[in-house]
């Protein structure tokens, strides 16, 4: 339960801050940001399939912290993108992530008997939706959070106008503009969105990162590998 709640924790936070930080900042259409989430989703579909058998053999311990370091060195990847960082630069972070998370998700269905997956498929799908509802609901708090504390330093670092601020502020956070935005001026909500996706990415690495030796102590090690 506590392996299925992180999983999702950590896949959803890093699929809804990749989803605001390349329509926002990077200004790309919905096709576009799907386009590149298909690294993500791709792979941790791709992967379903070689992780059951892998983790049957195995034992789940090894791939389960394994796929939680993975999981957060590929959130702290994540976590250096910038306005201008070019897709070919993290693509294989979004691969890397998808893969590590998919091979955390599939050791609770293969940790029990064939008699019992269905139990086993209820019990995890709750603790999943647990984990998604709290990576979306926490890190989207985060990140609204972050965003008004930073936009004024961004604003005047670019050099925009101290009269100009308040019109700037209600743009963001009422989402309503009358026009388009002077260069300096979406520069600075771009940073500002920027620390707001970096510090919700931090998170993730470092939940992911502390569930590693969690999982590694206290589950069980019972590979199936068939009867005796």
């Amino acid at each position: 339960m506590f392996v299925a709640a992180v999983s999702l924790f950590g896949f959803t936070g890093v699929s809804i801050l990749s989803v605001l930080f390349h329509e926002r900042v990077q200004r790309l259409s919905a096709l576009d940001v799907g386009g590149r989430l298909l690294a993500l989703f791709g792979t941790y579909v791709v992967v379903a399939y070689a992780a059951g058998r892998l983790i049957r053999r195995t034992g789940f311990i090894l791939p389960l912290t394994l796929g939680f370091v993975l999981g957060a060195a590929a959130t702290a990847g994540l976590a250096t993108m910038g306005p201008g960082t070019p897709y070919s630069h993290v693509w294989w972070l979004y691969a890397l992530f998808g893969a590590a998370s998919r091979m955390v998700a599939t050791a609770a269905l293969v940790s029990v008997s064939h008699e019992r997956a269905g139990m086993a498929s209820g019990a995890v799908n709750a603790f999943r939706q647990v984990g998604t509802v709290t990576g979306s609901s926490l890190l989207g708090a985060l990140l609204a959070g972050r965003l008004p504390s930073q936009l004024p330093d961004r604003l005047e670092a670019h050099g925009v106008p101290r009269a100009a601020w308040p019109a700037v502020e209600h743009a963001v956070f009422s989402g309503r503009s009358d026009g388009a935005a002077p260069p300096n001026v979406t520069a600075a909500v771009g940073d500002a969105f920027t620390f707001g996706v970096h510090t919700g990415m931090a998170v993730i690495a470092v939940v992911l990162l502390c569930a590693a030796p969690a999982s590694a102590l206290l589950v069980r090690n019972r590979p199936r590998l068939g009867a005796a």
